[in-house]
């Protein structure tokens, strides 16, 4: 019996939904490697009010299973912004830019 191969894992989140030209964007980047053998924690809660009415919520995470060492992070956007690192530490990583005019725009 083999054990399946673990693949690195990437999310990517902005701290804002809408910006502007000039603005800066701050973008995190979670990621797990393959040697730290991460595995999927599933939590459940439910709440009840007084009147006997429950309702409940669910979220997944990723543990790793050994010490996450720091990945390379490159990072590029349609718009041809420069990223900087500003952190990258246990599996998050930090980087900003200053978001540029739209290519479409730029003529």
């Amino acid at each position: 019996m083999t054990t399946p191969a673990v693949t690195p894992t990437l999310s990517l989140a902005t701290d804002k939904q809408t910006y502007n030209v000039g603005d800066t964007l701050t973008l995190t980047a979670e990621y797990s490697d393959s040697s730290v053998a991460p595995v999927t924690l599933h939590v459940t809660a439910s709440a009840s009010d007084a009147q006997g009415n429950t309702v409940n919520a669910e979220v997944d995470v990723i543990v790793n299973t050994q010490a996450q060492q720091a990945m390379q992070i490159g990072v590029s956007d349609s718009f041809g912004d420069s990223y900087t690192q500003v952190s990258n530490e246990a599996g998050v990583a930090v980087l900003t830019t200053v978001i540029g005019t739209p290519p479409a725009l730029s003529a």
